[in-house]
Parts: C-alpha cells; sequence; structure tokens
C-alpha cells in the first residue's frame, strides 16, 4: 500500500504518527488532534516544496499512528516518543543539563544527600536550586548547624566509634549508640525540614522557644548555640522577603537564527534575579520556523520537567500554546503562563 493510500485510512481522532524509512527507521513523531488531517497536509505542493517536508515525505516508506483519547494524551506521548527515538527530522534538544535537588530522606535517621534525579523511594526532594553550587552550600549549611549528616554508614549496624564528622561537630553520630538520643535527632530532621521548606519564621520561632527553655534549665551551652542559630536563621528569613518581593519565577527564552544555524537562550529568573543561563546551538535548521521551533522546544523542556515556573517567556506565539499551558497548569498546581512579550 502507497503512502498516500495509508494516509487517506487513517482515523480523525486525536494521536501521534510516526513517519519511518524503509528500514523501520522512525524519521518524524508528531501530533495531532485530527489524525488523518494533520498528516495528509504534508502531502499539499506548498508543504512538499519545504526543504524539511519534502526530505521527510521523499524518505518515508511508512506512517504508523498510536489513537488516544484526547489531546492532552497525545501531547504527552509525543514528547516520550521523541525523546526515545530522536528522529532526525525533529528538532532535537540536546542538552543533559539537570539543575541539582536536595534528598532528605525516608530511614530512622534521615540524612541529606545532593541529587540530580528523582526516585519514588519514600524521600523528600528540595528544589530545583538555581544555580548550581546552591544545593550544596545548603547541605554544608544543615551539616554545620543541625548536624544531620550525607554519609553511607549503615545505621543499623552497631559501630564502636564515631567518625570525624562527629569530632568536628557536623553530625549528632547516630551510628554509635549513646551519642544522640532518637529524640534529638527527630527534632534536627524537623528542623532541616523547616529550613528546606523556607519555613524560617517558624523555625527561628521554634528554636527560640528551645534556647528560653535551655536557658531556664541551666543549659547555658545549649542555650548559646541554640541563640546563634536563631540569629542565622532570621538573617536568611530577612534575605528571603527582599528576594521574594522582587518578582516571580520566571524563564525567558530569546534566539537568533540564520539558517540553518540557530542559538538559543534559556534565563532563569528566581525572585525576580537572573539565577543562571542555559545556551543550546542548531546547524541543522535548514527550515526554520520560528513558531514550530519553540512549540518543540517547550515540550521537550518542560513537560517531563519536575519543576514548571510560574512564567515563561517566548519570542513568539505557538499554535498549541494554549494545550501547553493547560499541561503544565496541571502538572504545576497553579496556572502557568506562555506569554509573548511585546516589548
Amino acid at each position: 500500500m502507497e503512502l498516500r493510500e495509508k494516509v487517506a485510512q487513517l482515523p480523525t481522532q486525536p494521536g501521534v504518527y510516526l513517519y519511518k524509512d524503509a528500514g523501520g527507521t522512525v524519521l518524524y513523531v508528531g501530533k495531532a488532534k485530527n489524525l488523518r488531517s494533520r498528516v495528509r497536509s504534508y502531502f499539499n505542493e506548498d508543504r512538499l516544496a519545504e526543504a524539511k517536508t519534502g526530505g521527510l515525505i521523499a524518505e518515508a516508506r511508512d506512517i504508523d499512528f498510536i489513537e488516544v483519547d484526547n489531546n492532552k494524551e497525545a501531547l504527552a506521548l509525543e514528547n516520550n516518543l521523541i525523546k526515545q527515538y530522536k528522529p532526525r527530522f525533529n528538532v532535537l534538544l540536546r542538552d543533559d543539563k539537570t539543575y541539582p535537588y536536595v534528598k532528605l530522606t525516608n530511614e530512622k535517621y534521615p540524612r541529606v544527600y545532593v541529587t540530580r534525579r528523582i526516585y519514588k523511594d519514600g524521600a523528600t526532594y528540595f528544589g530545583p536550586y538555581f544555580p548550581g553550587n546552591l544545593a550544596h552550600r545548603l547541605v554544608h549549611f544543615i551539616h554545620r548547624h543541625f548536624k544531620v549528616p550525607s554519609c553511607k554508614i549503615d545505621f543499623s549496624k552497631r559501630h564502636t566509634h564515631p567518625c570525624l564528622q562527629f569530632h568536628i561537630h557536623r553530625c549528632l553520630g547516630p551510628c554509635v549508640q549513646g551519642l544522640t538520643s532518637d529524640e534529638q535527632y527527630a527534632a534536627a530532621v524537623k528542623d532541616v525540614r523547616l529550613f528546606l521548606e523556607g519555613r524560617h519564621r517558624d523555625l527561628a520561632d521554634d528554636l527560640e522557644a528551645r534556647m528560653n527553655t535551655a536557658a531556664e534549665d541551666m543549659r547555658f551551652e545549649e542555650a548559646a548555640g541554640l541563640r546563634n542559630l536563631v540569629t542565622t536563621v532570621r538573617e536568611v528569613e530577612q534575605k528571603q522577603k527582599m528576594a521574594a518581593a522582587e518578582g516571580e519565577n520566571t524563564d525567558i527564552l530569546a534566539y537568533h537564527a540564520e539558517a540553518p544555524m540557530v542559538a538559543v537562550n534559556l534565563f532563569h529568573l528566581r525572585n525576580g534575579k537572573i539565577v543562571d543561563r542555559r545556551e543550546f546551538f542548531w546547524e541543522d535548521q535548514d527550515d526554520f520556523h520560528a513558531g514550530e521551533f519553540f512549540e518543540a522546544l517547550l515540550k521537550q523542556i518542560y513537560l517531563d520537567n519536575v519543576y514548571i515556573p510560574a512564567s515563561i517567556h517566548i519570542p513568539v506565539d505557538v499554535e498549541e500554546r494554549e494545550e501547553i499551558e493547560d499541561f503544565l497548569s496541571e502538572k504545576r498546581g497553579k496556572r502557568v503562563e506562555i506569554c509573548t512579550p511585546q516589548r
């Protein structure tokens, strides 16, 4: 059966289509609200005259499709298949940069780690953090002030001596019986959780109450340590207030194109400040259409991303803007706006 004949038999339902060459290699993955109508449009004379579409149809020998219930499912499936097959005629995001999270483990004596991967392991993940070294600075702060470690020691086994981290006051020493109590360690973990959640005022109030109790019980050394920690947390709280008053969390994409070469910058604004920038380059965009290009880019960057900003600024409007906004808003749990600033 010829390709045109197969296209004529496609369903009119939403779904994903895959163009393949004679060897079965996937050349292009796309989605459609109406599969037959969208795929048939590739055979229009105007589109066949384009280098990219003409080249695709010239190489294609077969087309597969996956029918889904709605356009939202098609959006997610298209993104997954593009990342799986990396088709030559799709716009591919050649970037493996991920931002770190702070992981608070789910065990009897929880620990903190910096990680770039999120697993369904019962742990709590905080982030992502921009720039990348911020996560390491936070974990260092936790070691120093709350003494919750990042070690690999097996706490289920008995140990006779604590490691160096205990001796330099960076760990409470749960590995050795008698160095700390379950209650003391649980209180430290509670403090860490409040700190990572950004609840600095609650944390400072709780620490201050414990400081007063320690002073009344004449545990003056403990009270002095808590006083110093209260001061540090109050300072962090004030810095957070100042930053939060300066703006929303926004991502801004900008580009320069001299086909077939395209360069894109992605700026991450957090609390109104540029905290990082990512750069992307392509040298194979012979038929560069900014709308199609940024639509593909938005899907690949954000559909699988754990963290979604409140606002994404793009230089050109895209056809599926509302659909992508709805998908990201549902994923984030709050409204996400994709806008094209005019000035």
